[in-house]
């Protein structure tokens, strides 16, 4: 099973940022050639503007293999074949319920589609996938799980479960997935058709039906929402109706976790058409702040576990690091400058070097991922 790089442009604190800048030096050759971007992050603002379109991204790019050699100057990314281009709609939904904190379901669907529609969201979606050369587009869809963040954390509503909703979803996901099919030149192959594991064997049989091709690639997403005790019935179950071995290419959007990732190995068995992606690396080796109030985790290579980084656990992570030496890609004296650095940023002396190398240990986190999927 193949494990995506998740790359962003933006947002945390600047960590992105350190991660343009230590890129061409530190990034493993696995990563640059299984790397995963966001349309939504490249051109839709945050949740609280006024407008959900970046316009100065929105009229200047349209190679968004480009824009990546531009940010990391490495431009052997404009020959890899496996970059793999998801919709990046989390952007869409955070802005709905920002701005529409009232509608309902039926009026949440119905915005989102006059959203993609006023702005012609498809049609530049569809002219990226070309003049980039994408060759793993997902196809767009309307969240089922509508997270809307809010003071008190973060509360999610269940749009299937809302009157009326289900079929409408369902509808606008293959009228969206039709409509790239058709402005993609009729190139199925391009197209990873989004399946989500929140649907039933008639919707998914449905859905199927709706689309104008037959998917040689999907992704799965939705799988978030699932406990570690339903996971494998469902993927048993998605396996039962679809046949994944007839596909070429099944990817899992998201897996939620490493357990997530060995429940697909260990349920479905790890097949070389699998791939998968997940942004709980990275969440977890940027938690650590300035207060110290909160601590960033390296992740073990052989225990698959998280060890929270501060003084106490500093000689004991630098023990872990020694054991794994022969698979780790940073060295040990790497890490030793690495965890001292997350050490200094935890008591708020951060600078450049302190987010370089907390950019570093994210990188170090998605290998051990990496490590644990192949």
């Amino acid at each position: 099973m193949d494990f995506y790089f998740v790359y962003s442009s933006g947002g945390g604190a600047g960590d992105w940022n350190a991660i343009d800048r230590i890129w061409k030096n530190t990034m493993p050759t696995y990563f640059r050639n299984k790397l995963l971007i966001k349309f939504g992050d490249v051109f839709f603002n945050h949740r609280s503007s006024n407008n959900l379109i970046k316009s100065t991204y929105w009229n200047g790019t349209q190679n968004v293999r480009d824009w990546l050699v531009k940010n990391t100057k490495d431009v052997s990314l404009n020959n890899t074949r496996d970059l793999l281009l998801d919709v990046g709609t989390s952007k869409i939904v955070s802005y709905i319920t920002h701005h529409y904190e009232n509608a309902t379901g039926k009026e949440i669907i119905k915005i989102f589609d006059e959203l993609l529609i006023s702005h012609s969201i498809l049609d530049k979606y569809c002219k990226v996938i070309l003049d980039s050369d994408i060759e793993n587009a997902v196809t767009f869809d309307i969240p089922n799980l509508f997270k809307v963040r809010t003071q008190a954390g973060n509360v999610s509503r269940n749009l299937f479960n809302e009157p009326g909703c289900r079929d409408m979803l369902i509808d606008a996901s293959a009228n969206y997935a039709n409509y790239t099919y058709q402005n993609i030149n009729k190139d199925e192959s391009r197209l990873m058709t989004i399946i989500c594991a929140q649907w039933s064997d008639d919707d998914i049989k449905r859905y199927l039906k709706l689309l104008d091709y037959k998917p040689v690639k999907i992704a799965i997403g939705g799988l978030t929402d699932y406990s570690i005790d339903e996971f494998s019935e469902m993927l048993s179950r998605i396996d039962r109706l679809l046949d994944l071995n007839q596909f070429e290419r099944v990817h899992f959007l998201g897996s939620g976790g490493l357990k997530k990732t060995n429940v697909i190995i260990s349920t479905l068995g790890n097949k070389k058409n699998f791939s998968v992606d997940n942004t709980t690396p990275y969440n977890r080796a940027i938690d650590g702040n300035k207060a110290g109030t909160s601590q960033s985790g390296y992740y073990d290579y052989k225990s698959k576990s998280l060890y929270r980084i501060n003084p106490d656990s500093f000689n004991q992570i630098m023990e872990l690091h020694k054991q794994s030496i022969s698979c780790a890609h940073f060295s040990i004296r790497e890490m030793e400058e690495i965890l001292n650095s997350i050490l200094t940023h935890q008591t708020g002396k951060s600078s450049h070097q302190t987010f370089d190398n907390r950019a570093k240990l994210i990188i170090h986190n998605f290998d051990v991922y990496r490590h644990n999927a192949d």
